[in-house]
């Protein structure tokens, strides 16, 4: 069943799924992102997510609709959290029921350098947990292999964030990209329609694709959204 359009804007374009599981019409825009503390100015994320700063940032609730965050430096973009929180409810409406999905790391309030990462420090990034199969209510990043991995449950979130146009890279262990590839390829989807999005199966040295190897990332995948129009130039993608 193809459901991806050949990327012709940021940089993937998906059409809307026909299946009653399929995902809502993504808005045009990020909507206003739910903060856990009150904000009255719009964000802004100045510089590149390497070397960078974030003003006025809304800080992502504890709990909301399919997701739990872990940590504090929960602090990202309005249309990182947006955008967060709508992929993490259509996962909430495709698998009533389901665990919800775990958020870590996004950037410090202010931005800047926050150990052991060399990013997440415009509020464009953040660590997200793998759904596994085996149903839990976890807290924290777990460990995931071919055997654990819910490939279903997963790809329904990262459809949901790339159907937005919005999404630069997400940064994903080569052997996890190996298992949701193939798991693509079993349902259907073919090789051409898959080859924009993975950098499986060239190697996880070769830069292609969206989803990328890289090192560290077997119990989380990293997502880094665009700098949106309105804090350019000052945001550097």
């Amino acid at each position: 069943m193809e459901r991806i359009a050949p990327p012709v804007h940021r940089p993937v374009r998906l059409q809307r799924p026909t299946s009653a599981k399929g995902l809502q019409q993504a808005p045009v825009q990020a909507p206003a992102p739910i903060c856990a503390i009150a904000k009255r100015d719009p964000s802004r994320s100045i510089g590149a997510a390497n070397d960078g700063t974030l003003r006025d940032g809304c800080r992502l609730p504890m709990a909301g609709a399919g997701y739990v965050g872990v940590g504090e430096r929960v602090w990202g973009a309005d249309a990182t959290v947006a955008w967060l929180q709508w992929a993490a409810a259509q996962v909430a409406l495709q698998f009533p029921g389901s665990a919800p999905l775990v958020i870590g790391a996004l950037s410090a309030e202010n931005g800047g350098f926050i150990a052991p990462h060399k990013s997440h420090q415009s509020g464009r990034d953040a660590d997200i947990g793998y759904f596994h199969t085996a149903r839990s209510q976890a807290r924290r990043f777990e460990l995931t292999t071919a055997d654990n991995l819910d490939a279903e449950k997963t790809w329904a979130f990262l459809e949901a964030l790339l159907y937005t146009g919005d999404v630069t890279f997400i940064f994903m262990d080569y052997e996890i990209q190996a298992s949701m590839y193939e798991a693509l390829i079993d349902n259907g989807w073919t090789e051409a329609t898959l080859a924009p999005l993975f950098q499986y199966p060239a190697g996880p040295s070769i830069g292609r694709g969206i989803i990328r190897h890289a090192k560290g990332h077997a119990d989380h995948f990293h997502v880094r959204l665009r700098c949106v129009d309105a804090d350019k130039p000052d945001c550097i993608d």
